[in-house]
């Protein structure tokens, strides 16, 4: 495979870029289906997803088993997911500096080292050293994600990105609906540490299974020379900060649906299992919406992206306000239908950043973005946990909600203004994107 370009022809290098037919619905799936080497990506990119959709259980449990203390789980989550959320953009720009292949298999395998001591000295390990592994296990693949996400959108044409986004976002869902339940079972038929030493062979087989990744150069030959100089990561962030409060803000609102929808439920008088159903029926949902929203190529990219995340936070705040006149049923109906838009909200972003930012880039822009969503799930946390204290979970949603849509709509019309201010320079736009306003 030619080395300029993942996907490329063995003929010679066939250029993403270059304009193909409009495929849309299946259509579009299928094109990307046929890309060489997808099968691969995709059983890396699930391994790589299966250890961070169970550290949250895994990691709680681990803590239990080893101090008796669930307050001590709590730690070891809180220390993995923020140095995720802080290493993610420093250790996406890896990517885009290095080969895909080796940089993935090199940080999986470092993952799968820091979580097999873990899991074997546990029970040896004092409480400082236990929160180092799990902050050197979040940081260390921190840029994974974003870096996966850039090497399927170079790896297929142009035309067929939105349907790879889309394709992503369901196996992604897929090992966060299907990962929590591996936790359990293991936790069943083991023991609390059992699941962090699934975490480790995961990312072991992860990184064995990226060294058979397509190869590219981590950036165009032309651009090479000065590209650090030229493109500071703070340039970029400032190019796409209105998508990184909008991704902020739609995890930011999911999560702190998450956290008051049982309380909010149990109030209604229904049953402690329905939370989990309608919580489950909602990430159905997203993957659903998220396949149709990728199944075609949306106009004025700008303007609907940050419509579907207001429709998204309007109803989430809906749940609230149904919640209030003690209509479970109807407040589970809301949430569901907010789960269709919540997956095309954040694709839609992603699109936006896309075509915002150099190929080059990529890897750290998406990355940037995924450490957005982990802030706005911590934030989510902490202030859904005051607000039911203080108000109650029906007016703890809606205000989480209203906050959340506050910073949408600012964040949205900054950035078509921006847009606007820009559309009749000469600069032309990102790779892979158009202005719309």
């Amino acid at each position: 495979m030619d080395d300029r370009e993942a996907g490329s022809p063995g003929g010679g290098p066939r250029s993403p870029e270059t304009p193909g037919p409009d495929r849309r619905g299946l259509a579009g799936y299928a094109s990307v289906l046929r890309t060489p080497g997808l099968t691969v990506w995709l059983l890396v990119l699930v391994l790589q997803r299966v250890p961070v959709a169970m550290a949250p259980l895994a990691l709680v449990y681990l803590g239990y088993a080893v101090t008796g203390s669930f307050l001590v789980g709590g730690l070891l989550v809180s220390a993995h997911a923020l140095a995720e959320a802080a290493a993610a953009g420093w250790m996406g720009r890896r990517f885009d500096r290095r080969p895909a292949r080796r940089e993935t298999a090199l940080v999986l395998g470092a993952e799968g080292v820091f979580f097999l001591l873990l899991f074997a000295f546990a029970h040896h390990l004092s409480l400082p050293l236990m929160i180092l592994l799990a902050v050197l296990g979040g940081a260390v693949s921190a840029g994974t994600y974003g870096g996966l996400r850039s090497l399927l959108q170079h790896m297929v044409p142009g035309h067929s990105r939105p349907a790879a986004l889309g394709l992503e976002e369901t196996a992604s869902a897929t090992v966060w609906a299907a990962s929590p339940a591996l936790a359990g079972v293991l936790i069943a038929v083991g023991s609390g540490t059992w699941p962090v030493g699934a975490m480790a062979l995961a990312s072991f087989l992860g990184g064995l299974t990226a060294l058979a990744l397509p190869h590219r150069s981590p950036l165009p030959a032309p651009d090479r020379a000065g590209a650090g100089r030229r493109r500071r990561s703070g340039g970029l962030l400032r190019l796409f900060w209105p998508s990184l409060a909008q991704d902020g803000a739609a995890v930011f609102t999911l999560g702190a649906a998450a956290v008051c929808l049982p309380a909010l439920l149990m109030d209604t008088g229904t049953g402690a299992a329905l939370p989990g159903l309608i919580l489950g029926a909602a990430s159905a949902a997203g993957v659903v919406g998220g396949l149709a929203y990728g199944s075609r190529r949306w106009p004025r990219q700008r303007a609907h992206a940050t419509g579907l995340l207001l429709l998204y936070c309007t109803l989430v705040g809906g749940v609230g306000g149904v919640g209030l006149l003690n209509e479970a049923y109807l407040a589970g109906a809301l949430f569901i239908a907010a789960g269709v838009v919540q997956v095309p909200a954040l694709m839609s972003r992603a699109l936006v950043v896309q075509g915002q930012v150099p190929r080059r880039d990529w890897g750290f822009a998406f990355s940037a973005l995924y450490a957005a969503k982990g802030i706005g799930h911590g934030a989510a946390g902490l202030t859904a946990g005051a607000a039911i204290a203080a108000v109650g979970p029906a007016w703890a949603v809606i205000a989480c909600a209203a906050v959340a849509l506050a910073v949408a709509l600012s964040a949205g019309i900054s950035d078509l203004l921006r847009n606007r201010r820009t559309a009749g320079s000469d600069t032309p736009p990102g790779p892979g994107g158009s202005r719309d306003l």
